[in-house]
């Protein structure tokens, strides 16, 4: 256990060292790097400009379209038409003339399409907005990450040295009271009971290691970093209760991701109605205009070209295309259910967080005010222990246990602290805002 705890020993050192090569950091650093780097702010960046490249495909609704076509034949053989006369038996061979060169330039502008292009242009343009929401409510959440798993380094950090103090104090006690037995002031149950707290104090700094390496590579994925070393400057905010007051009359609708899921549903609602008018006819003008050779196999032969157009009127009406359009639309349908019922679920979720996570601050606060009552008791307590031991009305027992509660009265101040924290981040992102600037 001495070797391992050592090794880990040297590795924290490193982890937390004011080397050359660490990435110094304060809050506001980490969130500004977060949000410049971190993937899923550059995920929600890329899937915003696609939902705009999205509404400005739907232009094609409205605009006309151009193309243009371009063969020469290398070999051909001509289909050919039997032609009777008057007389019988008079019958001519005419074959198929196609020309062996031929460019074309074509066009078509819808006229009417059952309002179907209007409708996938609103649904595509209120997509592009939740798409814009979902990027702001990403930029916040990650915030709000990066500021919990900030403080949630520098809380690792400090209760690496609370444990590290409390294991020194442990073995100091381990010493005397082996010495102590050696004269005959101790006995054997009270070395077995100091070497069973320092095993456990052992634990307790591994264990403050592991959470420190942790929550350090927890903000490096933030980050959109590799492994790297990291250096935090910053300590543990006090809250105050007076941070909770005039949230009775919030409203998470405001919430960017529970607007952005509106603006979905809204957005399906309209392509439901672009997919149901696949039973309206549609119209529409085009025109043709072809420049051609049929008289010769000569591609650059310009005297033999000859030149065509169209220009007409286009009505088509899909009668039966096998289900497809109708089952296309029964799809879109059932997506505004599921999008509905989401909804739904997150804004009861919503409404269960509010209240829970403002239960767990007022809770935090309270427990973190006794903790740190409880670390001036412990420390009055372990001054009267010594004084008491030094004089032969107290044991060394009673300096262990003083001495542990010292270190639980330490330790759990700080885990008071980042767990008012945590509910106060998350109570933000319930709300979808900030409540107060968390320093």
């Amino acid at each position: 256990m001495h070797k391992e705890l050592k090794s880990y020993g040297l590795y924290v050192a490193a982890l937390i060292s004011f080397s050359h090569g660490a990435m110094a950091l304060s809050l506001d650093e980490a969130i500004q790097k977060a949000i410049s780097s971190s993937p899923l702010i550059e995920k929600s960046a890329s899937a915003s400009q696609e939902a705009l490249w999205k509404k400005r495909e739907t232009y094609s609704g409205f605009l006309p379209t151009l193309s243009a076509s371009a063969n020469h034949l290398l070999s051909k053989k001509y289909a050919l038409t039997n032609i009777q006369f008057g007389n019988p038996g008079a019958e001519v061979v005419v074959p198929q003339i196609i020309p062996s060169s031929q460019f074309s330039v074509s066009s078509s502008f819808p006229i009417f399409e059952g309002f179907s292009s209007i409708q996938r242009y609103q649904s595509m343009l209120e997509n592009e907005s939740a798409a814009q929401l979902e990027f702001n409510w990403n930029q916040f959440k990650t915030e709000m990450d990066v500021t919990l798993i900030f403080y949630k380094t520098v809380a690792s950090k400090t209760l690496i040295e609370v444990a590290e103090q409390n294991l020194k104090v442990l073995k100091d006690h381990l010493k005397e009271v082996n010495l102590f037995k050696k004269s005959g002031m101790a006995t054997n149950y009270d070395v077995l009971r100091v070497e069973v707290q320092v095993s456990n104090a052992e634990t307790e700094l591994l264990s403050a290691i592991d959470n420190l390496a942790i929550n350090e590579q927890n903000l490096l994925e933030l980050l959109g970093e590799n492994n790297k070393e990291i250096k935090l400057s910053g300590t543990l905010p006090v809250f105050s209760e007076s941070i909770l007051a005039g949230l009775s009359d919030f409203n998470f609708y405001q919430r960017p991701d529970i607007k952005a899921q509106k603006e979905r549903i809204s957005s399906l609602s309209h392509l439901d109605k672009a997919q149901n008018s696949y039973w309206v006819p549609r119209l529409s003008a085009f025109g043709q205009y072809q420049y051609y050779n049929n008289i010769n196999d000569s591609l650059t032969d310009s005297e033999k070209y000859r030149s065509a157009y169209q220009v007409g009127i286009l009505l088509t009406w899909n009668l039966f295309d096998g289900l497809s359009s109708y089952s296309k639309a029964k799809q879109t349908t059932e997506q505004i259910v599921q999008a509905e019922k989401s909804y739904r679920m997150t804004e009861l979720k919503a409404q269960k967080e509010v209240e829970i996570w403002k239960r767990k601050f007022n809770y935090f606060l309270i427990q973190y005010k006794s903790r740190v009552n409880d670390i001036s008791k412990s420390q009055e307590s372990v001054r009267l222990a010594k004084e008491g031991r030094r004089v032969g009305s107290r044991t060394n027992t009673d300096l262990l246990d003083a001495e542990a509660d010292l270190y639980k009265s330490q330790a759990g101040a700080v885990n008071a602290q980042i767990g008012a924290i945590e509910a106060l981040i998350n109570l933000q992102t319930s709300l979808g805002k900030k409540i107060t600037v968390i320093k």
